[in-house]
């Protein structure tokens, strides 16, 4: 019995449907993965930053207590290829710049400290990280808001002193 010449044919369109149907879903996932991970490098960048600034509040007793002249550090020492910018201001907010990392358009975090003095742990200072220019889609999972518990209403202050 001969086989029929269409059926390689057939058989070649076949794998052609599937493997466009998997380049269809790959292609995404693999540009989203590879955008997070440059965007993680970016806030990496803001490492240097944050220790300038955790210095001068644990220098000075506390985030209020910052001068100027505390938060001075060398930002071109912490670019990477996807940081072009690192920028502290007098209250030791921090903006990164990003820059060649697939988003459109690139983003630009603001990390702001949070007086942590009263909180366990040790550490002065937590850090919000928002998102100030960009597409939301592509906020990283380290870039966050803390968790901060609800304030005490009078009520529930008048109950914790009895």
């Amino acid at each position: 019995m001969q086989r029929p010449k269409s059926v390689p044919l057939i058989t070649g369109l076949a794998l052609l449907a599937i493997a466009a149907v998997i380049a269809t879903i790959a292609i995404p996932a693999w540009r989203s993965s590879h955008i997070t991970q440059r965007l993680d490098e970016a806030l990496q960048a803001g490492e240097a930053a944050k220790l300038v600034v955790m210095e001068a509040v644990t220098t000075r007793g506390g985030l209020n207590q910052l001068k100027p002249g505390d938060l001075v550090f060398n930002a071109q020492s912490s670019l990477n290829p996807y940081a072009s910018r690192v920028d502290i201001s007098e209250s030791g907010r921090i903006t990164i710049t990003t820059r060649d990392t697939g988003a459109s358009p690139d983003p630009v975090f603001l990390l702001t400290p949070l007086d942590n003095s009263a909180g366990a742990g040790g550490s002065p200072l937590i850090w919000s990280c928002d998102l100030i220019a960009g597409n939301p889609q592509w906020m990283p999972q380290r870039c966050a808001r803390p968790a901060t518990p609800p304030p005490a209403t009078p009520a529930t202050a008048a109950s914790a002193k009895s």
